[in-house]
């Protein structure tokens, strides 16, 4: 049986149908009650511009506040239109023990919120961003990852606590006029940022996607735990080459100057959390990707079945058990987030997903993934046991 208190995180979403942008704001917030501690809420809409996407957020950020007051979650504004051309919201709650203590805190224009009990410290960081007008793709990744090494600093985490990352990439398949792709870019920046630290549990769970809008923005999940009861482990994917593993041949853009070499994505398939006999875990982004090659030219049925069915083994118990999890059944899906690339292929991708998770939460989302070739991406949450 699953219980709320199995699963210390939840992510809960709503969504409202189209009106004009305050009506739509305001009608989502009212929709939401919180039922444990909210942290985070991610808000995906359609901006028509960078301009009306920094508007907006500013509105977001102002109103979410003065809801909320001194406890107000944080949030990020995601440049997706969700499929029903309204606003969908996304928003993780913590359940708290009397042993937790919360905190609100911010750094610079950082903010973030910590919990802490004895032998353990977790930190929520949303909508850290660069400067969309002023700076390229690669100054920005590496503003906002400055920005995250001062919060981590601060709080006294490594940066190898980070165990769940979301990477929100402007048009993330474009080149910019010198030959660099803005997900290679991105991935360069991460590699910087990353290189130094010990990932002796693995690099974090992922998703790196596309936004229409938006520069960089990046939310993440950080855990230290000295509480040997806790077990924090990467989860590989023997379906799919690990991502930091990808040969060059699969990365496209010209090579970082200073790396001399294009640098691999970093991240794990999943991130499993397991405490004496229960936990969760976080699904990275995961696309129709066999080895380290995607299945291209077989449609948006297939591309969907063969994502799932990456999913699915990943967090086999099998899966699991060979990556140190002592897990005695397979993870139970609680959460999809489903990124398709064309709108044409939203409701048959919905089909699909649907007619094998009825009953499980979803939001859809159009966007670019990426690679070129590949029309959907997923990611999700797993309880287990």
């Amino acid at each position: 049986m699953i219980t709320h208190e199995n699963i210390e995180i939840i992510h809960r979403f709503f969504q409202v149908d189209k009106t004009s942008f305050e009506e739509m704001l305001s009608a989502l917030l009212q929709k939401y009650n919180a039922v444990y501690t909210p942290v985070r809420m991610v808000i995906f809409g359609a901006p028509a511009d960078n301009e009306e996407y920094a508007m907006r957020f500013a509105i977001i950020r102002r109103t979410v506040k003065e809801q909320f007051g001194a406890n107000s979650p944080f949030v990020s504004y995601v440049a997706q239109p969700p499929q029903t051309m309204g606003l969908t919201m996304e928003v993780h709650e913590v359940v708290l023990t009397v042993q937790d203590r919360i905190a609100y805190r911010s750094r610079a224009d950082v903010e973030y919120i910590t919990i802490e009990r004895e032998g353990c410290k977790r930190l929520f960081m949303s909508g850290v961003t660069g400067d969309i007008f002023h700076q390229t793709i690669r100054e920005q990744s590496h503003e906002v990852f400055s920005k995250i090494a001062d919060v981590l600093e601060t709080e006294k985490l490594p940066v190898s606590s980070i165990i769940r990352q979301w990477n929100y990439i402007e048009k993330i398949t474009d080149y910019d006029a010198t030959g660099h792709q803005h997900y290679q870019d991105f991935n360069d920046a991460r590699s910087l940022f990353y290189q130094g630290s010990e990932w002796t549990t693995g690099y974090p769970a992922a998703t790196g996607i596309g936004t229409h809008w938006g520069g960089i923005m990046v939310d993440l999940d950080a855990l230290r735990c000295e509480d040997r009861s806790v077990q924090v482990c990467g989860v590989d994917n023997p379906l799919q080459v690990a991502a930091h593993a990808y040969s060059q041949k699969v990365l496209l853009g010209e090579e970082d100057k200073v790396l001399l070499h294009k640098t691999t994505p970093k991240f794990e398939r999943a991130k499993a959390v397991w405490k004496e006999d229960h936990g969760f875990v976080y699904i990275s982004g995961t696309a129709a990707i066999r080895g380290e090659q995607s299945l291209e030219g077989v449609g948006i049925e297939r591309q969907t079945l063969a994502t799932l069915e990456n999913i699915e083994y990943l967090v086999s118990h099998e899966n699991l058990n060979r990556s140190g999890i002592p897990a005695t059944k397979d993870a139970t899906l609680i959460t999809f987030r489903v990124y398709v690339k064309r709108w044409e292929d939203m409701d048959a991708a919905k089909k699909v997903v649907t007619e094998r998770y009825s009953n499980l939460p979803a939001i859809y989302t159009l966007t670019d993934v990426c690679r070129s070739e590949l029309l959907i991406e997923i990611e999700g949450m797993g309880i287990l046991f």
